[in-house]
């Protein structure tokens, strides 16, 4: 027997589900034209449109929000400073430095020296 809570429950779960594929969607557009986010060469294509693949880092996705945030700023910057990444989020310093270096030490960014200033870039760009 079906009672009242079998169909809120149902449209709990639709609506949930229809939330994670606005989520999707919207990432998606994010990493469309973005090829240097495409870290890892091993990983599969998926399947974005109907008869077109683009290779997307799952890895990537994985990363919490404010580490994408992170990332998606040093694609615009593509080489900076704690505090130009700062400026370009709208965080503070600190909670930047914290996130560059942790992306650092996952392989996503290069950490260098250049004068006094600690840079941070994607590894595959030339040095200054």
């Amino acid at each position: 027997m079906r009672g009242w809570w079998s169909s809120e429950l149902s449209e709990d779960i639709s609506e949930k589900l229809q939330r994670i594929e606005m989520k999707i969607d919207w990432l998606m557009r994010i990493l469309e034209g973005r090829p240097s986010m495409v870290r890892d060469i091993s990983v599969s294509p998926m399947k974005l449109e109907e008869g077109s693949s683009q290779p997307v880092d799952v890895n990537f996705l994985k990363l919490p929000d404010s580490l994408r945030q992170t990332v998606l700023a040093m694609e615009r910057l593509k080489e900076a400073t704690t505090i130009q990444v700062a400026a370009e989020t709208g965080r503070s310093r600190s909670v930047e430095s914290i996130h560059l270096n942790q992306l650092e030490r996952m392989g996503y960014l290069q950490k260098f020296r250049s004068a006094k200033k600690i840079y941070f870039r994607f590894p595959s760009q030339p040095r200054r």
